[in-house]
């Protein structure tokens, strides 16, 4: 049985069972009234510890988690260094820091969590482990303007999309500037950004071209994929991109309101999606990732929620509704998900990043009340569905 699970009735796993419509409702009369308070800095909710946040609700075994939200250093308990609020805020600015405009979010092999934040134009680095914040993207040959994605590869190594200065910047481990791809007319406005380390390559969605441009590890490009249109390997404004352990790339291609999976060579394999406001379509597509058992997770900002799906596109779980408790967003963005099934999403307008633990298999066999259910209206919930994606 499909789980159709509705983000603001089911916040606490002891929550009362609400019907999805009824759910729903109440989920669009809080985005209309947040809407109403757009300029205003986000609230973030105390969580109450003692209460588990979990999907489906009660008797359906849970199969996903939520962990924690991040928003500031405090979050991971961590207190900046005066040179770090310094390039941020300057000499001047008070020693409080929280995530802006974030919109690409990924976490390294030791578990740090990096944020391409477009208002602060930096790279934001939350490290749980040693409770450690830092600013990439300050300064010198690796500064930054408007970072979109950013991934890593086993060696440390960080890529990030700078969708103003149309290019690729690499760091090491430690934030120190290694090198720079995008030759001037080479990228667009490149956004999602993964590698694949086995084929030596690095996969750039470019949105304003529509393609995905391919990149050597040493910074050349090599070739691209697709171009604009609508048949399988065509794109209309790709955003953001995720790979599998196979090398299987996942595509967001946005205006084409669907997912495209290709192999490591580029050609299509699966494409899922339509524009619809039922579950299961697509509105307003951002994040993606994959599970360790090939279930697709595509983040909506229509819809305030992610859907996972099976790997031939059948809805199995959504996960959301607008509003600001755990499971609940404001126009969510990007999102990654790791090799252990951390899911995270980046909660934009919330100005946070929302994690969750993807809890093992789930039934697979879709029902009758998935297709009935009924996400939000794309305007009402901010989506602009009928203007070209950007991130």
């Amino acid at each position: 049985m499909t789980h159709t699970i509705d983000g603001y009735a089911a916040t606490a796993r002891h929550a009362p069972r609400n019907s999805v419509r009824h759910g729903l409702l109440a989920a669009l009369g809080i985005a209309v009234i947040a809407l109403g308070g757009c300029a205003e800095t986000a609230q973030q909710v105390k969580v109450d510890e003692d209460v588990e946040y979990a999907w489906p609700l009660p008797p359906e075994e849970p199969r996903i988690r939520f962990l924690r939200s991040v928003s500031t250093p405090a979050d991971i308990g961590a207190v900046p260094e005066r040179s770090v609020l310094s390039a941020l805020l300057g000499d001047e600015g008070p020693p409080v820091l929280e995530m802006r405009k974030p919109y690409g979010v990924h976490a390294d092999r030791d578990g740090r969590i990096f944020v391409a934040d477009t208002a602060w134009g930096k790279v934001l680095v939350y490290d749980a482990a040693n409770k450690t914040f830092d600013v990439w993207g300050t300064a010198g040959q690796g500064a930054l303007k408007q970072p979109l994605g950013v991934t890593s590869d086993s060696q440390g190594r960080v890529y990030v999309t700078d969708g103003k200065q149309q290019r690729i910047v690499v760091y090491d481990r430690d934030g120190k500037y290694v090198l720079a791809a995008g030759r001037e007319g080479e990228l667009g406005r490149p956004a999602g950004i993964v590698v694949n380390e086995k084929l030596g390559r690095i996969y750039v969605a470019d949105v304003n071209n529509h393609h995905i441009a391919v990149f050597d590890m040493s910074g050349n490009l090599v070739g691209t994929i697709g171009e604009r249109g609508n048949d399988p390997g065509k794109f209309n404004f790709p955003t953001n991109l995720a790979i599998d352990r196979d090398g299987k790339l996942y595509v967001v291609d946005a205006m084409n309101f669907r997912v495209q999976v290709l192999d490591p060579r580029g050609q299509p394999l699966t494409v899922f999606g339509q524009h619809s406001d039922r579950a299961g379509s697509l509105a307003r597509p951002k994040g993606i990732g994959v599970d360790p058992d090939g279930h697709i997770y595509v983040v909506d900002a229509a819809f305030n929620n992610f859907q996972i799906f099976r790997s031939d596109g059948a809805l199995l779980l959504f996960v959301g509704g607008a509003g600001r408790q755990p499971g609940q967003f404001y126009l969510p963005a990007g999102a990654y998900l790791d090799q252990s099934g951390r899911f995270y999403v980046v909660d934009q307008m919330n100005r946070r990043v929302q994690v969750f633990q993807y809890l093992g298999e789930p039934d697979e066999s879709p029902a009758a009340e998935a297709a009935d259910a009924e996400p939000e209206d794309p305007e009402t919930a901010g989506a602009e569905a009928a203007e070209p994606a950007s991130p």
